[in-house]
């Protein structure tokens, strides 16, 4: 048996401004969880995995404050959702004999919203026309997600085997993002009696082969998933729209789909050993309310994932290791036009996701010192370097103005804002 208890908080902020006028967008998750596993060998063919988990959610999920010089605008009460989640699962890792070994497992989960919480009803003009409200405890919304897994691995010979799995997860909870505002607006909110929970399905199959007697371990492995009740911002859509509103009126729903290959090579044995990784795939989305009908790039879709991790075992205690990391550009909707209405610059938005932000890439590198071997009281000292050749990834894009439009000098320039520069660190692990 093992049990354990989690406390985390998660917070996001963001602040900008121009001139006298500032503003910032905060939102947030804290979770109470509680989790028991047990492992069962009633034979030497099977080994039955069960438990249990209960997570208490609070969501902070989208909120925004003002101030115009010495004004501050009110938008009302920060919003916070309440939710309960748990689950029970078994799954039995059942060799058939010495080649063939079958894993089928079902996880069964809940999720419900709870009060305190206010439901805006609104007509199909978009005005309020009456609220429900419901007290602390009280339950607004809940649902239940069987959660079937099946995978199976059979050896070929010595070398060599393939594995297959389909799985079926259900996710309550649910990342939006503001497409018109090119800045980090992601946030995270509940399934509720308006937003179904998001449900993925995904087929694997990979072909395994150790090389050199097992010194080297390759794989390649290709994958679908598919993702219904997916979430995204109405077209237009902008922070103030949540304001004596629920963030979920202003959402539609549609379909997506990820697909992609994965190849790995990996030295196990030896002085020097690593691996690299390499994965090319494509995730879009689907949504009739979108851009009449077309599919678009999800923002996270990322073509391109390269990852290179070499270590060297210099001495009996000192380990040396480097890793290198390569990755797509996010998808992104930028302006295609402007014009001026009434003095105020309007930005005319392109396809969504229709454009990509610089590729991320970075290395790191480390040394590691271990302990006199021998001791109960083990520790290790690590010191590294983040971001060794200091790469400016970037974070998000915004587009400054400078000039005015009354005698013409209005430019208006894209920027990039970076996050973590080279990062030198110290770090002391110990265990007793």
């Amino acid at each position: 048996m093992n049990t354990t208890a989690v406390f985390s908080d998660y917070k996001f902020e963001f602040r900008a401004g121009q001139e006298e006028f500032s503003f910032g967008l905060f939102s947030g998750i804290r979770d109470w969880n509680l989790k028991s596993d047990y492992s069962w060998y009633p034979s030497t063919k099977h080994e039955i995995k069960f438990g249990a988990n209960y997570t208490f959610h609070t969501f902070t999920p989208n909120n925004i404050s003002a101030t115009s010089g010495d004004v501050e605008f009110d938008f009302g009460d920060v919003v916070k959702l309440y939710a309960h989640e748990a689950a029970v699962y078994v799954n039995d890792v059942w060799n058939i004999n010495e080649r063939w070994q079958v894993v089928p497992g079902m996880r069964v989960s809940y999720f419900g919203q709870v009060g305190p919480f206010n439901r805006y009803v609104k007509d199909v003009t978009g005005r309020v026309t009456d609220t429900v409200s419901y007290s602390r405890g009280e339950l607004v919304k809940s649902y239940f997600g069987p959660e079937p897994r099946l995978s199976t691995r059979f050896m070929i010979d010595e070398k060599s085997s393939i594995k297959a799995a389909f799985t079926q997860n259900y996710q309550y909870v649910h990342m939006a993002t503001l497409s018109p505002i090119a800045l980090p607006t992601d946030i995270w909110v509940p399934s509720s009696d308006l937003v179904k929970p998001q449900i993925g399905r995904q087929y694997a199959l990979g072909y395994f082969r150790n090389l050199f007697h097992d010194v080297y371990e390759t794989s390649v492995e290709v994958y679908y998933k598919k993702l219904h009740n997916q979430i995204e911002f109405t077209p237009g859509a902008l922070p103030e729209d949540n304001i004596n509103d629920n963030t979920d009126n202003n959402f539609v729903f549609g379909e997506g789909q990820s697909y992609g290959t994965e190849l790995f090579l990996k030295k196990r044995k030896g002085k020097f050993n690593g691996w690299i990784g390499y994965t090319l795939s494509w995730t879009t989305r689907h949504f009739p309310d979108i851009e009449d009908d077309r599919t678009f790039y999800a923002r996270y879709d990322r073509r391109h994932d390269i990852s290179v991790v070499a270590i060297y075992e210099l001495t009996p205690r000192w380990t040396l290791s480097s890793i290198f990391v390569y990755g797509s550009g996010n998808s992104i909707t930028l302006p295609v036009a402007r014009y001026l209405f009434e003095g105020n610059v309007v930005n005319v938005y392109g396809l969504r996701n229709d454009y990509r932000m610089p590729a991320y890439h970075r290395a790191d590198i480390s040394a590691t010192l271990k302990g006199k071997p021998g001791k109960r009281f083990q520790s290790n000292w690590n010191f590294s370097v983040y971001n060794v050749y200091n790469r400016r990834n970037p974070y998000f894009i915004y587009f400054a103005n400078k000039g005015s439009v009354a005698d013409g000098t209005l430019k208006i320039t894209a920027k990039q804002v970076s996050l973590f520069p080279i990062l030198p660190s110290v770090t002391w692990n110990f265990k007793f």
